[in-house]
């Protein structure tokens, strides 16, 4: 009953309707590359589950991923591998984000999915700054609805995002270097490299975020084997299924919408073995993650202790 009163909600109905017609954008226009899985995570995270801090700076939700899909389209006409082109848009997307102050973790799935699909054309780099133009008024009126937190929200510390955009571009040599195409899941990039950044990650938030992104994305492959052919019945059952899960597991994890759509864009994510890439990102780059928040609190306890 809860679950089906939550599908129910205004905010639902609105985010559903803005990825059905992404998703119809895509049939109607014949062109796969207007699908942004993120785009699902971003409206159901501004809509639906609402995240303060993506909230907060609504300009962000537009201008970061729209000039992120630019940049990682533009590195495509770049005579270098591959590999060589992920790391070097990574790390200038990282940089910009560093320079501007922007805290929203899914421009860097925006910027590195044209790299890795190997886009030459700017379609999904237009497709995104339209839907999420969108998401930015969305994200307005959310601001004037939230009770948001007062004061400036403290920014991220410079040691911590070189860590863990070392960690995440190590992640990525290896599945390249592995040819396991799998493990490479930009949303989890995206929710691993703000939890990173957070005050406070404990080890018990790993179970239910795990569960909710590995049977996602499960749930998603089996979905797409359903109804082979059809983006838009795949795209509608996965969203709501992954709704569900993150009701069930009291875990609202907005790039769980993402995951739930990858297999619409890339065959390797289409098989089964993405459901295992999705557990063992997530799982070992989730534990990397509570590991060093342990690490910095214990830091931090020393040094207060000393004063």
């Amino acid at each position: 009953m809860i679950a089906w009163s939550f599908l129910k909600s205004k905010g639902f109905a609105a985010a559903l309707i803005l990825i059905v017609v992404m998703l119809v954008s895509a049939i109607g226009f014949d062109q796969r590359d207007i699908l942004f899985p993120e785009i699902a995570g971003m409206a159901m995270g501004v809509m639906v589950f609402p995240v303060a801090h993506w909230i907060k700076r609504p300009i962000h939700l537009w201008l970061s991923p729209s000039l992120a899909a630019f940049l990682g389209t533009t590195l495509n006409y770049s005579h270098v591998t591959p590999l060589l082109k992920l790391w070097i848009g990574f790390v200038i997307i990282v940089i910009l984000m560093h320079v501007f102050r922007v805290n929203f973790g899914p421009t860097i799935p925006a910027g590195l999915l044209p790299i890795f699909l190997g886009l030459h054309d700017y379609v999904f780099a237009v497709a995104t700054t339209i839907f999420t133009f969108v998401i930015m008024l969305a994200a307005y009126r959310m601001k004037k609805q939230q009770k948001l937190p007062d004061g400036a929200a403290k920014y991220r510390k410079i040691t911590d995002t070189v860590i863990i955009s070392i960690v995440l571009c190590l992640w990525i040599g290896l599945a390249f270097v592995t040819d396991t195409k799998v493990i490479v899941v930009p949303p989890v990039f995206a929710l691993i490299f703000e939890s990173f950044h957070a005050e406070k990650f404990a080890w018990k938030m790993i179970p239910p975020r795990l569960a909710v992104l590995t049977v996602a994305a499960v749930l998603a492959v089996a979905v797409c084997h359903l109804f082979p052919g059809s983006i838009v019945w795949v795209g509608i059952i996965n969203v709501v299924i992954t709704s569900v899960l993150c009701k069930l597991f009291k875990a609202p994890v907005p790039v769980a919408f993402g995951v739930s759509l990858m297999p619409l864009i890339f065959p390797a994510w289409g098989t089964w073995g993405f459901p295992l890439g999705v557990f063992i990102t997530t799982g070992v780059l989730m534990c990397i993650v509570a590991a060093y928040r342990q690490y910095r609190s214990r830091q931090a306890l020393k040094l207060s202790t000393r004063r």
